[in-house]
């Protein structure tokens, strides 16, 4: 998971990346889906869904997460394509969410600083405490 909108999911028997931030993917997947990407996103959480929603989305994260548009496609054939929707449709909104969202990887809060987690309980003598030693 990254800053960048990708998000890395075990979904049909393996680990993908998924990415729709590139603006020509998600202008893509608004035309195969004839919604914007806020409507596709509160599709995909409703259940009021289209197939393109789950199908294209997938598709398209894929391609952007690195796969070859032939190898997203058979994926999508597969996996998606004559399987119950339902099992795809949390990897859409996923996937989507990403792009629109962030990952929870990205959220600082309630994160410690590395040199805080290296040495617990430890104390820092600075010059002026020594002096009044």
């Amino acid at each position: 998971m990254s800053a960048n909108g990708s998000v890395s999911l075990v979904w049909a028997g393996g680990e993908d990346v998924f990415c729709l931030s590139k603006v020509g993917l998600i202008l893509d997947l608004e035309d195969k889906c004839k919604a914007g990407i806020g409507i596709i996103a509160g599709r995909l959480e409703s259940g009021a869904y289209g197939l393109n929603d789950v199908r294209e989305t997938i598709r398209l994260g894929l391609i952007g997460g690195g796969a070859t548009p032939e190898r997203a496609m058979a994926s999508v054939r597969n996996h998606v394509d004559g399987n119950p929707l339902s099992h795809s449709v949390l990897v859409a909104y996923a996937v989507v969410r990403a792009v629109l969202f962030g990952t929870p990887a990205d959220d600082p809060v309630g994160k410690t600083e590395p040199e805080a987690m290296e040495n617990p309980g430890s104390t820092t003598t600075t010059g002026a405490s020594a002096d009044q030693k």
